[in-house]
């Protein structure tokens, strides 16, 4: 790619895994992605989850004071609890 783009992305959906099984790797990369996020003051949305990758990224942005929205379909609420500003 050449030249360069005048176009700046300002939103961004993430989802990610929920499973408690978390690899350090991936954590990192999704505490890392979250900060990024945070920095380029890039609005997060994400599948409305507080466990795994998920909530790992969105902790990671909230606690940089970045806004995010969480919106997940009903059938997913027996997969875990929604994330909740304490």
């Amino acid at each position: 790619m050449t030249g360069s783009s005048s176009h700046q992305i300002r939103n961004i959906f993430v989802l990610g895994g929920s499973s408690p099984r978390k690899e350090k790797e991936f954590l990192e990369s999704a505490n890392h992605l979250g900060q990024v996020l945070a920095e380029r003051k890039i609005y997060l949305l994400y599948g409305g989850g507080s466990l795994g990758l998920m909530g790992v990224c969105v902790n990671s942005c909230i606690f940089r004071r970045q806004s995010s929205f969480g919106g997940r379909p009903q059938s997913f609420s027996k997969r875990g609890p929604p994330w909740k500003n304490n």
